[in-house]
């Protein structure tokens, strides 16, 4: 087919033919170290100075790209050596060939020739990430280098892995991935702990906020796509100074219409996690596990992979009623906890890691400790869950939606909220509605979990909590 327009003919096809094959740059690590194919080949290598040794005949640089958990070892000759120093930017040219060191399949031999080795950014003794033990502290106060080392950027990689895997779930399974607003003049959880935009006023009378969570806005484009997700930044005015808070992080979210069970929403979410589950997938797992050094917490994150595939059989499920009398009855020295009263970080950890030894399920919360968008469950409870993880405690939260004009509009009654801000919410309700659910997962959460890491605040690219933003 032909188009034609006011310029020249166009021919599309022949166009995109001249582009789709088209490489642009030399093969990343990655390309060229998971097969053999290039071995005996002359190849151009870019990436950065980890670290590099020179010896009397021979030096050797240690290099990365970032696009593997790997990096490749560079031989070459003393003077050439000379050029490179730790932190560096190069691009070296060499016949890719097994590896006579330990630790290593394949090494690169330099070329011979000025044109080997080409430096294209220099670095210098002043360049804070030496090879040497740094401690995570000190790392975050160097956030434009602390990812360049094999631990934190096998975190990154997760991370990407982990989306592309959370998208490939919700499509498999006809959901629609929206993009929901940052700035937002509703409080989705009406606890207040919002950041404020100034000028007040900038955006009318009602004045901004940024978002603490996508749900409302998931729940009117569930009202016309029916099964919707997405995977936005979220905003935390807390003041909380622990290694499992932020105050922006990134929250993965779905909303499922035409559902009256609460099982159908754990389904969704127990699939979710189940897909980003490294295990079984050798290169997920060996960029994770080569990155950690102590055999003892490689074990660790290694027995929480398992506990997530429960041998194929669904994790467990119990209503916060139960979850209180096994609390009550444990014989541990808890928090005391009465009906009513929210689960401690303890409780959570203790249930998922002692009692169940896996992943568990808590549904139907006390309605007073809840939103107010939750729809009844029973005598004073809810249609809700939170879903508890050995170690951390709460991963993930969800409910069934109240779906009852009158219902919904007397719960924001009581919960002593203004109605005029949420109009558009209830409107759902009055015209159309729609019984539904969904749920939230903290992602920087979810990947500490997967990945050992100990403090939520080397989980993101750029943690930002009460009294810190570095850059």
């Amino acid at each position: 087919m032909i188009y034609r327009f006011a310029g020249p003919v166009i021919r599309p096809s022949a166009v995109w033919r001249r582009y789709s094959t088209q490489v642009v740059g030399d093969s990343t690590l990655k390309k060229l170290l998971q097969s053999n194919a290039h071995v005996g080949k002359e190849v151009t290598v870019n990436g950065w100075v980890r670290s590099v040794r020179k010896l009397k005949n021979v030096a050797f640089a240690d290099v990365a790209d970032g696009t593997t958990e790997k990096s490749l070892m560079v031989v070459m000759k003393p003077d050439q050596g000379k050029l490179l120093s730790t932190g560096a930017c190069i691009s070296i040219t060499g016949s890719l060939e097994p590896s006579k060191g330990k630790g290593q399949d394949l090494e690169l031999v330099a070329s011979e020739g000025e044109t080997a080795i080409n430096v294209l950014g220099e670095s210098s003794p002043e360049y804070p990430f030496q090879k040497k033990y740094h401690s995570p502290e000190f790392l975050r106060s160097i956030p434009q280098f602390r990812w360049k080392g094999a631990r934190n950027s096998s975190v990154l990689r997760y991370r990407s892995y982990a989306q592309s895997q959370f998208a490939k779930y919700f499509e498999q399974n006809d959901y629609t991935m929206v993009n929901s607003p940052i700035v937002t003049s509703s409080d989705c959880e009406g606890a207040g702990e919002t950041f404020s935009i100034n000028p007040p006023q900038f955006f009318g009378e009602k004045g901004a906020n940024l978002t603490v969570s996508s749900q409302l806005h998931l729940e009117v484009f569930a009202a016309s796509l029916t099964r919707v997700w997405n995977m936005a930044p979220a905003f935390r005015a807390e003041e909380s100074d622990t290694n499992r808070h932020l105050s922006e992080f990134w929250m993965v979210e779905a909303e499922l219409a035409f559902t009256r069970s609460l099982e159908d929403v754990l389904a969704v979410a127990e699939g979710m996690i189940r897909a980003a589950n490294p295990l079984g997938n050798e290169r997920a797992m060996n960029n994770i596990l080569s990155s950690i050094r102590d055999e003892e917490k490689r074990n660790v994150v290694k027995a929480r992979w398992e506990s997530l595939v429960n041998n194929g059989e669904p994790w467990a499920r119990i209503t916060y009623t139960e979850a209180v009398k096994l609390i009550q009855e444990s014989g541990e020295k808890l928090k005391p906890i009465e009906w009513g009263q929210d689960l401690a970080s303890e409780h959570e950890k203790y249930l998922a890691g002692k009692v169940f030894k896996g992943p568990v399920f808590v549904t139907d919360y006390p309605k007073s400790i809840k939103p107010f968008y939750m729809k009844p469950s029973g005598d004073g409870t809810v249609a809700c869950f939170d879903l508890l993880v050995p170690e951390l405690g709460e991963l993930i939260g969800g409910s069934l939606r109240e779906d009852n004009y009158d219902n919904l509009l007397q719960a924001m009654k009581d919960a002593d909220m203004n109605i005029q801000d949420l109009d558009w919410y209830l409107d759902l309700r009055k015209f159309g509605s729609f019984p539904h659910g969904g749920f939230g997962m903290g992602f920087e959460r979810f990947v500490c979990y997967i990945c050992g890491v100990e403090n939520i605040r080397d989980a993101i690219g750029f943690p930002r909590w009460a009294g810190s933003c570095v850059c």
